[in-house]
């Protein structure tokens, strides 16, 4: 019979525990948008179907150094959509109405469109009993189909890749920047370092041992 070693069970039980699912979490985003007006950056986590946090957005991240935060957790190729630039554009305000929604992929041309029957739910649930203030209009706006393109293109409530919105804005005049290695590649033709890592969220800390005679 073999012994055991009365230390194998201490070092089991001493070893490093697995990482929870939330300490192995790391949120990356296909897309980091910067607002017209606000400047709030916001970013559309990257699609995985594994994950909880697929298809969701991060926003509201304020301060001054909110960009620099958020791009160590863009995806490789995932882009930066700056809109500041429109800020003072007549139509900029159309053009937010009128983009499709982020699917939270980096690349593909395919358009998720809004399926008919949810707009017909919207259009009852604006009903006087149903939704009310900005809610009640959206539903309507959806129901009418209201800033549909007419030329096959994704419409307001349809979703498309990180890629796709970037040429939708791209062609309107806003500043796009594309992650490739630890670079952000401007369409102005500058370049710049993503510096940084995502911080990873510590494992529980273990008490100090020490020696007997205290070395």
């Amino acid at each position: 019979m073999t012994e055991k070693q009365p230390g194998n069970r201490k070092d089991k039980r001493e070893s490093t525990p697995a990482p929870t699912p939330e300490q192995e979490r790391r949120i990356q985003f296909s897309e980091v948008t910067i607002a017209a007006w606000t400047g709030e950056v916001s970013g559309q986590h990257l699609y995985d179907p594994r994950s909880g946090y697929a298809s969701v957005s991060t926003s509201g991240m304020y301060g001054t150094n909110a960009l620099q935060r958020a791009l160590p957790d863009v995806a490789e190729g995932g882009y930066v959509i700056d809109l500041r630039p429109l800020a003072d554009h007549p139509q900029i305000t159309t053009w937010v109405f009128q983009a499709p929604m982020p699917n939270g992929r980096v690349e593909g041309d395919d358009i998720e469109r809004f399926p008919d029957d949810v707009r017909k739910a919207a259009g009852e649930m604006a009903g006087p009993f149903g939704l009310q203030g900005a809610f009640q209009d959206l539903a309507l706006l959806a129901a009418a189909k209201v800033g549909e393109p007419v030329d096959g293109s994704a419409g307001p409530f349809d979703t498309v890749s990180a890629a796709y919105r970037a040429v939708y804005w791209g062609s309107r005049g806003a500043l796009i920047g594309k992650r490739v290695g630890n670079t952000l590649q401007w369409s102005n033709g500058t370049q710049q370092t993503i510096e940084g890592k995502v911080t990873p969220v510590p494992s529980p800390q273990k008490p100090i041992r020490r020696a007997r005679g205290g070395k």
